[in-house]
């Protein structure tokens, strides 16, 4: 190789070089965020209603209303409800963290959210309401969330959920 060749081919050897770091730098780059985002994240599973059965013949359920705007944020995962790995455990009926041990035995989340229509609600009234309350799994902290007393209308619960979702978050996070 003549000296001529050299010098053109050197400054293309430097370039794909610096690609080649370049490339590698960015990809490590990718994947710490990747990790970053896999760490931040929260497992949430979202306890079908403790007493939702008498009013899901109504066609009434507030559970996916919950779940969906959950999953709005990013850093929350809710997971879809575990029929199959739940099988023989108690969680229909569930709202106090005194019998979520065996759901939690079966699912790997971090938070577990309770729900039931407040004792309030009356369909013949047309009186609605909700209680939400939030179990961290591994300490088996408990505290009370989002709630609503006396609506007017079930449409009016999905409305209140989505209207202080960013409350239920905030109650998540600040049980971290």
């Amino acid at each position: 190789m003549s000296i001529k060749e050299l010098i053109i081919l050197l400054p293309l050897l430097f370039w794909c070089q610096g690609y080649v770091c370049q490339e590698a730098n960015l990809e490590f780059q990718v994947n710490t965020t990747v990790d970053r985002v896999a760490l931040d994240t929260i497992k949430v599973l979202v306890v079908q209603c403790s007493n939702g059965y008498e009013y899901a013949i109504h066609g009434v359920n507030f559970n996916p209303t919950i779940e969906s705007e959950l999953n709005n944020y990013k850093n929350i995962r809710v997971i879809p409800f575990p029929f199959k790995k739940l099988m023989g455990v108690p969680y229909q009926g569930v709202y106090d963290k005194k019998y979520c041990q065996p759901i939690i035995d079966k699912v790997n989340v971090d938070y577990l959210i309770l729900t039931r229509f407040s004792d309030d609600t009356d369909i013949t009234q047309k009186t609605w309401g909700y209680q939400v309350k939030i179990v961290k799994t591994k300490t088996m902290d408990q505290v009370n969330s989002i709630t609503a007393i006396n609506l007017k209308s079930y449409d009016l619960v999905e409305e209140h959920i989505r209207n202080n979702i960013g409350i239920l978050k905030r109650d998540i996070e600040k049980l971290e």
